[in-house]
């Protein structure tokens, strides 16, 4: 693949109309907002004593609620990294995909073509097929809540306090598709003072990101609110040379409303709203290798194209709204137990066409509708005694309907007579599902250095899955000649997931622990059932299980100065649910030659790996520090060819590189007036398959890579003012995330990572 070529940035008078217009807002609304000012020593003192803090951080008690109660993350008994919010600006993170080098054995970017669809593995587990018939392997959670499609999941970074992620199956807290692990965003709370901020991002690719935020007391002592919005947008990394229009940008704007009302001195009500939409242009699919095939129906060569251009015929359609209600009541019974209530309700709506060949020629073309709703009810016990006994119980319901209609234009619908391959097909249907579980998890501290730990959760789903696929007469699909699937029917899948663990504490800075684990993944229907032909494709699909042994260390060494915390695991992973292409003989003659895209249970696997985190204070150099992360993973498939057909037992796990790792400086110095900060960041991923075609050929792999980032800020003395300077893949690392590749008709296409980008953040806290 050539260079990345890099684009021209102009100035954009829309950002600027954009920015004065929430100036003079803030003028309006927050006349009185002071302004502090301190003398040259003061601000120094100030950021001398704010460097000294930064710089001696590890002694302070970082708390996550992995477990669903606030506990010190080095006394969690699981492998949960966590990431502040701040830091995630400082860097200007775009989404949450730019925690993936934070994070040992993660692998986290958009969909094929999609710009806010996630697609996320952790220690090989996953799923990258988008459709609503297959649920995720690793479960995202909005402020407790869980977000059970991938359509507007590729959460924006903004308003966030901090992301924990845990590594593992959670099945007992989490739930079901918490198999590989769990990504919980915890947006900023509320609070009892006024705070407010605004920050501006100007840069490469016209870039001209806006974030606002503001928040505090509406009725003191008994009502508090908070408003948070963002407008990120950037010109595209690459050309769809057919229109002239740009690919691979962004246009998205959010916001986040939120209101506490504190009903007593033990009783507080949380209402939350989110709205996310997205219309950026669909990303470029590049063209790996030439297409002969495309000659037959353009009339002109498919050469290979530059990277992030694109020659793509659709329209260039891709949005995404999505938005989300949640209401949360915490009473404090008493000085041992707390109730919690959530509430919920999110929903989503996706246009996306998607441009196989990435050519004029209709040799695979696909116009996608999706929408999906849910609703969830949670209630949680939580005890915190003091004593030796802590823990959580509680009820979880949810109620979802998913579905869509993929309309398919293929080879033109020219090449093969009609019947009995339809040229112009689609995939229609829906699928509801009800789910039930009751939980439970817990410590026992058997003696001042021995915890039991313990848990189990219990789950009933029922699914019901309806498709209606058909093969039409010609592109307007009103006229259909040929039913491929109509079903209705319902599947009740059930699990128990268990987790049992001992933790010790060899002194006040060594924690040690064991653990096993399983989660589970629900089964369900393929949506792209071919049953006139396969009646099979008409089966659910089984869930599938994983059981993981783990064996930990959480440490605080040196001085103090090191944070070292460390997990083994292996894990026995049984019904792999894998999307595969299925032969069938559609002419009778005893020869297969058509293919279906299909949904099965190929066989079982072993996951083995290490994981290392550290996060180094020079106690001599009071402004040097050094962290990082190196993991490695190790699968072994045993997948099995039940149908004969040589296509399941090819299958591979992806997103699995054997060896990543990060490795991050960190410098932190009092300086004009302030705190100049800076980090340099280098990345490495091995080798990885992206792809699971199971059509017989090689996945797409991505060869090893690594990244370098860099970035330089400085905070005033009173830290209301910032700017920071970043640049993120220095080296203009050209890379895959994911792709196609289907030989048969000559595609061989793939998604692209970042290129180089460049981009300053100023910021002012105005309260």
């Amino acid at each position: 693949m050539s260079r990345f070529n890099s684009h021209h940035n102009s100035p954009n008078t829309a950002l600027l109309i954009r920015a004065v217009f929430l100036v003079l807002a803030l003028v309006v609304v927050f006349p009185t907002a002071p302004v502090l000012a301190q003398d040259d020593d003061t601000a120094e003192d100030t950021a001398e004593a704010e460097a000294e803090e930064e710089m001696h951080q590890e002694s302070d008690v970082i708390t996550v609620t992995a477990r669903k109660r606030e506990e010190n993350i080095q006394e969690v008994p699981i492998a949960v990294t966590m990431i502040q919010g701040d830091a995630l600006e400082d860097l200007a993170a775009m989404d949450i995909s730019e925690i993936q080098a934070s994070v040992p054995n993660l692998s986290i970017y958009p969909g094929r073509n999609q710009s806010t669809t996630l697609t996320a593995f952790m220690r090989g587990i996953g799923q990258a097929d988008p459709l609503w018939g297959v649920d995720p392997g690793v479960g995202l959670y909005l402020d407790d809540v869980y977000i059970a499609r991938p359509q507007g999941a590729l959460l924006d970074v903004f308003d966030v306090q901090r992301i924990e992620v845990l590594r593992g199956p959670q099945g007992t807290l989490y739930g079901k598709n918490t198999i590989g692990g769990a990504i919980k965003y915890v947006s900023r709370e509320l609070t009892d003072t006024k705070e407010g901020r605004i920050s501006i991002t100007p840069g490469s690719f016209s870039n001209q990101d806006i974030k606002l935020s503001f928040g505090g007391p509406l009725v003191e002592g008994k009502l508090r609110g908070k408003f948070a919005f963002a407008s990120l947008q950037h010109d595209g990394y690459g050309t769809n040379l057919f229109t002239g229009r740009e690919v691979s940008n962004k246009d998205t704007t959010a916001f986040r409303l939120g209101l506490d009302f504190l009903a007593s001195d033990d009783v507080t009500v949380k209402l939350r709203y989110d709205r996310t939409e997205d219309d950026s242009e669909p990303k470029g699919l590049t063209r790996l290798a030439a297409n002969g095939v495309c000659t037959v129906f353009y009339g002109i060569s498919c050469p290979v194209l530059d990277n992030f251009d694109t020659e793509s015929g659709l329209p260039p359609t891709n949005s995404t709204d999505s938005e989300g209600y949640g209401l949360t009541i915490i009473w404090d019974i008493n000085n041992e137990w707390q109730f919690k209530s959530i509430t919920a309700h999110r929903e989503t709506d996706t246009q996306n066409n998607i441009d196989f060949d990435t050519s004029p020629a209709r040799i695979v073309d696909v116009f996608a509708d999706y929408f999906d709703e849910q609703d969830s009810q949670e209630f949680q016990f939580i005890y915190t005694g003091g004593g030796r006994l802590d823990g959580v119980f509680g009820f979880y319901y949810f109620d979802g309907l998913a579905g869509g209609l993929v309309r398919n234009i293929f080879l033109d619908g020219t090449l093969f007579p009609f019947p009995p391959f339809p040229q112009f097909g689609t995939t229609d249907g829906t699928t509801k599902t009800e789910s039930m579980a009751i939980f439970g998890d817990g410590s026992y501290q058997v003696n001042d250095q021995l915890t039991f730990n313990f848990g189990a959760r219990f789950t009933e789903e029922d699914k019901n899955g309806r498709a209606f696929n058909a093969g039409y007469l010609d592109d307007t699909f009103a006229v259909p000649v040929l039913v491929t699937a109509d079903y209705d029917q319902t599947e009740t899948f059930s699990s128990v997931s268990p987790k049992l663990g001992l933790d010790y504490q060899f002194n006040d800075d060594v924690m040690g622990y064991v653990s096993l684990s399983r989660g589970f993944k629900s089964g369900g229907f393929n949506v792209r059932a071919q049953t006139l032909f396969v009646p099979k494709t008409g089966e659910p699909f089984k869930d599938e299980e994983l059981t993981v042994a783990e064996v930990g260390v959480k440490s605080v060494l040196a001085n103090r100065s090191l944070v070292l915390n460390a997990a083994v695991f292996t894990g026995d992973y049984t019904d792999v649910q894998v999307s595969t292409f299925t032969e069938f003989d559609s002419d009778g003659d005893g020869t297969a030659e058509s293919f279906l895209g299909d949904f099965v249970n190929a066989g079982d696997a072993t996951l083995n790996g290490l994981e290392v985190e550290f996060d180094w204070k020079s106690p001599t150099v009071s402004w040097l520090g050094v962290s990082g992360n190196v993991s490695f993973l190790d699968t072994s498939e045993n997948f099995v060819d039940t149908d004969n057909n040589t296509l399941a037992d090819v299958q591979v796990i992806t997103n699995a590189p054997e060896f990543t790792g990060a490795l991050f400086l960190n410098v932190n110095q009092a300086a004009w007036g302030g705190l100049v900060s800076g980090k340099i960041g280098f990345s490495y991923r091995d080798d990885s398959e992206l792809t699971n075609e199971g059509n017989g050929t090689t996945p797409i792999v991505q060869e090893a890579f690594d990244l370098l980032n860099a970035s330089i800020g400085w905070l005033s003395g009173d830290g209301d003012w910032s700017i920071t300077i970043n640049g993120k893949n220095l080296t203009d690392e050209v890379y895959l995330t994911n792709g196609y590749n289907i030989p048969s008709l000559a595609i061989l296409t793939g998604s692209l990572g970042q290129p180089r980008t460049v981009t300053a953040t100023f910021g002012y806290k105005f309260w």
